[in-house]
């Protein structure tokens, strides 16, 4: 055999199936014997892989492990978080729709929404989840889909979910849950109802800052548009990234357990601390969710803590600079503790009355809370801020 046949030519090595840890199918193709096969596999009558835009092995392992934790039937890998909302909210709506934002919610979200979705005569509309009164009076009305987070971003809202999602059923709305800010750790909200689960996997899930990866997780028959939705469009990861995610979920459980103990202290320290006027965290009894949050949330309330500065941007600005552990990361949702700026950042998206009427300004700072010893990211921010 020639020389250029040999490095062109198959390389058929066999896979042992007693790896511990999977191997990555950095493939974008499958080969086949004959054509039955394919026509067989595109046609769904028998299981396997074609092209990777349409399914992975690494995939399917990410996909399968997200739907045991959040308790749904199945799930879809998808390129980032935000192609994760996006496919989301597609796959609950037929065509031009109604979507009803949670009054705080992730920028990117609103920015999918409003300049997206807003071409193909989607309308976004603004409601308190926290008012039931005022959900319902907007549930009414055609081809309607409610979004909300389990957690907001950035200031740790908790919306009464049970009583949401029981009430948009009652009006045919299906409701998306963006479990980005809980994870499955601390909430389930398909247990609670939510027709779909979004997660920027990018985030917690995947939890050490290398990947940007989403996840859509409920029933079969709703995953199974969307995984049509993500296949057609394109919205498809890389294979390392879904191999890299799994492995970060395999120690989600024990980062949660950490960060969000780390949170809770940090979030009473600087509620002490000169220079904070007021810290955001539904664990502390100062919150306006914290008896919500208590009923809804299990093993602790998150890793996001925020507050809102004394002098505004300018304070913000030096204590940034001032901070030595704590890195500014326009991001979550590593194991390092990081700070954001969510009026600059996440959500640039929205106008000036729009975070005003949820409480975001330029003193507001989040911070995402890692597993380091608690005493060392405390008194980071007490010199920071002093």
């Amino acid at each position: 055999m020639d020389f250029f046949t040999k490095v062109a030519g198959r390389q058929e090595v066999p896979t042992p199936g007693n790896a511990v840890a999977a191997p990555i199918f950095q493939t974008s193709v499958y080969a086949f014997t004959d054509i039955d096969e394919v026509d067989a596999l595109l046609g769904g009558q028998r299981q396997g892989f074609s092209y990777t835009r349409g399914g992975n092995p690494n995939f399917d392992a990410l996909a399968q492990l997200t739907a045991s934790l959040e308790e749904t039937e199945a799930a879809v890998v998808t390129a980032s978080g935000t192609a994760s909302l996006l496919t989301a909210i597609m796959a609950l709506t037929s065509g031009p729709a109604r979507i009803l934002l949670s009054r705080e919610i992730y920028g990117g979200t609103v920015g999918i929404s409003r300049s997206i979705l807003g071409r193909y005569g989607c309308h976004m509309e603004w409601v308190d989840t926290h008012n039931l009164q005022e959900l319902e009076g907007a549930l009414d009305g055609p081809e309607t889909v409610l979004v909300v987070e389990s957690i907001s971003n950035p200031l740790g809202r908790v919306s009464p979910l049970d009583d949401i999602i029981t009430l948009a059923h009652q009006h045919g709305v299906p409701v998306l849950v963006d479990n980005t800010f809980a994870t499955p750790f601390h909430a389930r909200p398909a247990t609670l109802g939510a027709d779909l689960v979004a997660h920027s996997v990018t985030k917690f899930m995947g939890g050490h800052s290398d990947l940007i990866l989403g996840v859509v997780a409920g029933s079969r028959a709703r995953i199974a548009e969307v995984n049509r939705i993500v296949d057609s469009a394109g919205f498809t990861p890389d294979p390392l990234a879904a191999w890299l995610a799994l492995r970060g979920v395999r120690t989600l459980a024990l980062r949660m357990e950490r960060s969000s103990a780390n949170a809770l202290q940090l979030a009473a320290a600087l509620e002490g601390m000169a220079g904070v006027r007021r810290v955001y965290y539904p664990g502390l009894s100062s919150h306006p969710d914290h008896e919500v949050a208590r009923r809804l949330l299990s093993r602790g309330f998150g890793s996001i803590v925020s507050l809102s500065v004394d002098g505004g941007y300018a304070a913000v600005q030096r204590m940034v600079r001032r901070l030595q552990l704590v890195r500014f990361v326009p991001s979550l949702g590593d194991i390092a503790t990081t700070v954001s700026h969510p009026a600059v950042a996440s959500h640039r998206e929205l106008s000036a009355e729009e975070k005003a009427a949820v409480g975001i300004d330029d003193s507001v700072v989040r911070i995402s809370v890692g597993i380091e010893q608690v005493s060392d990211i405390i008194a980071d921010f007490r010199h920071a801020l002093s």
